[in-house]
């Protein structure tokens, strides 16, 4: 054909190229014509579909990093709050306060560490992940800096408390936000057991690490260590941490095509993708907020966390009586006592995550790639309740009959994985969810799991006394059992209300 440059038989061909006609040039029936046979084979030859785009551009190396930052920046907020029981009968003493009064430093931090983070996930989700971690992490740096250097006194204690809280807590829903936004769901388990390594650790830790400082001349050193050990982590935040909000970014392939990890500063990324291209997160106005806390899966799961990790911290909150009281323990003793529960819940958290995406995984090979309901993630934490009530009961008998201390601590570290469990798959359902809330979500957890810790422990005296041990631990252990009735109504209905949403 004279207008037609028709290749059909070379397989990089996918489309007909045709010489211009003149316009003025007269029609003839041969350019009409067209070749059936040659149409049908180039569209054969065409590809039937573009490649898919990765859910994230950042390699597995990287992707690790990031998670490791959020991860070190989420574990401020609960040491801040743990490092500071150790010294408070001292701080009376130095703050010439009755104990009521430190006290009431304890519950106002709590207080803003549990609402907080509601306010900071709305901001990351609309402006931005790192613009959020850069300004409380300073307010936080500030907030120990000064608590280490200005003369002691009641008021600066309690409003320098306050931007302690505010500084360090915040960031802990964001970081959950961040290692959504560059995980997809196949690994997010793992990754989200790693990032709760943070916050389950910290209130741990945080003992251990004060009692160090716990004397006259060394309590300085509880506000100046923490100012010491976030410094470091701003600068890594600063230079290293890309922005990751999706809707900004999308998946981060304007940075991860770059060589070098190094990101230059910025206090709010502009949008670099499409308006649309990738959905914003809803803001988290009160009504959405509510709507959030009344879903039902999610008031659950959130509930359900809330009352693990709050049993679990009851049983830190009785170590000191436990040990100290009538094993005859020393006070370091008794911080070393910690590590138990802690490494228990350190391995939980990371072996559980892996084995639920592993699961995740087999799922979508034995049903042709489809991803599985986030139901299938809280499969597993039946036995995680069933394991908490055990490990709490126990601890409560073991103590009341005075068996060896090795037996309680085991009975410790069992409810420590019980949680681990729980946490990690509550977390990774609701990321799969509702993913566009994730930060929220997050935030909303922590709302109900450190406002349960701040309830357990202003009750736990009144309540060991009148019930005894034994049977407090037992009251606990039978409330798992009784939700491990709800989990299993998610399971079963979970799907009708993410369809009704």
């Amino acid at each position: 054909m004279s207008h037609c440059d028709c290749q059909l038989n070379h397989p990089g061909y996918t489309s007909i190229s045709a010489t211009p006609v003149d316009a003025d040039e007269p029609k003839t029936e041969e350019t009409s014509i067209v070749d059936v046979k040659s149409v049908l084979d180039i569209e054969q030859a065409a590809p039937q579909q573009l490649p898919k785009e990765p859910y994230t551009a950042y390699s597995p190396s990287r992707q690790l990093f990031i998670v490791l930052i959020a991860t070190l920046v989420g574990f401020f907020a609960p040491v801040c709050g743990a490092v500071y029981l150790p010294s408070l009968i001292l701080f009376q003493d130095i703050f010439h306060a009755s104990s009521k009064v430190i006290n009431a430093t304890v519950s106002v931090y709590t207080a803003v560490f549990a609402v907080t983070p509601l306010f900071g996930a709305a901001a990351s989700d609309y402006g931005g992940r790192k613009g959020v971690y850069l300004v409380t992490l300073f307010i936080f740096l500030v907030a120990n800096t000064l608590l280490a250097a200005i003369p002691p006194t009641v008021g600066g204690l309690f409003v320098l408390r306050i931007f302690q809280a505010l500084g360090a807590s915040v960031v802990t829903s964001v970081g959950a936000g961040t290692v959504a936004d560059i995980t997809e769901p196949a690994k997010r388990a793992s990754r989200m057991g790693i990032f709760l390594l943070g916050p389950n650790l910290g209130p741990v830790l945080g003992p251990l690490i004060g009692g160090q400082f716990s004397t006259p001349g060394l309590w300085r050193w509880i506000f100046g260590f923490l100012s010491l050990a976030c410094f470091p982590v701003y600068l890594i935040v600063v230079f290293f941490l890309p922005e990751t909000l999706r809707s900004l970014v999308g998946n981060g392939s304007q940075f991860a095509n770059s060589s070098r990890w190094l990101v230059k500063p910025h206090l709010r990324q502009k949008r670099i993708v499409p308006e649309g291209a990738y959905p914003k997160p809803p803001r988290l106005t009160p009504k959405r907020l509510l709507d959030l806390l009344t879903f039902v899966p999610n008031l659950i799961v959130s509930v359900g966390s809330g009352l693990q990790f709050s049993g679990l911290y009851c049983i830190y909150i009785s170590f000191p009586r436990v040990w100290q009281e009538q094993y005859g323990w020393s006070g370091s003793e008794t911080g070393y006592a910690y590590l138990v529960p802690a490494v228990f819940l350190l391995l939980s958290s990371l072996l559980v995550g892996r084995l639920s995406d592993m699961t995740y995984r087999r799922f979508k090979a034995r049903h042709d790639g489809q991803a599985p309901p986030p139901e299938k993630r809280i499969d597993m934490q039946i036995w995680g309740y069933l394991l908490g009530a055990a490990g709490k009961a126990m601890f409560g008998w073991f103590v009341v009959k005075a068996f060896h201390p090795v037996a309680a601590l085991v009975a410790s570290a069992v409810a420590a994985v019980g949680t681990g469990l729980v946490m990690v798959t509550s977390t990774a359902y609701q990321t799969e969810c509702q993913p566009g809330a994730t930060a929220s979500l997050v935030a909303l957890a922590g709302l109900l799991r450190n406002l349960g810790s701040a309830i357990s422990a202003a009750i736990i005296d009144d309540l060991l006394r009148r019930m005894g041990i034994g049977w407090f631990f037992t009251g606990l252990a039978l409330l798992d059992a009784v939700w491990t009735g709800g989990i299993v109504y998610i399971r079963l209905r979970g799907h009708v209300y993410r369809k009704s949403t």
